[in-house]
């Protein structure tokens, strides 16, 4: 088990997953997806909410996305 968060730490995290969860909720396109635009951002705020919890997250680039 890992370390216990501190109380600005669960704050971070409570509003990284408010975040999150608007980001993916949005339907501006109608399409059912969110926008690339908002699944980006909810990424980035992933990658924030992981590594608060020690994970470390490594972006591949554009062509090895590709292979």
């Amino acid at each position: 088990m890992g370390r216990t968060l501190t109380d600005i730490e669960q704050k971070w995290l409570v509003d990284l997953g408010e975040k999150i969860r608007g980001a993916l909720d949005c339907d501006a396109n109608g399409t059912g997806l969110p926008c690339r635009t908002d699944r980006f951002y909810a990424v980035e705020h992933m990658v924030a909410y992981l590594t608060l919890h020690d994970y470390e997250v490594t972006k591949l680039s554009a062509t090895a996305d590709k292979e």
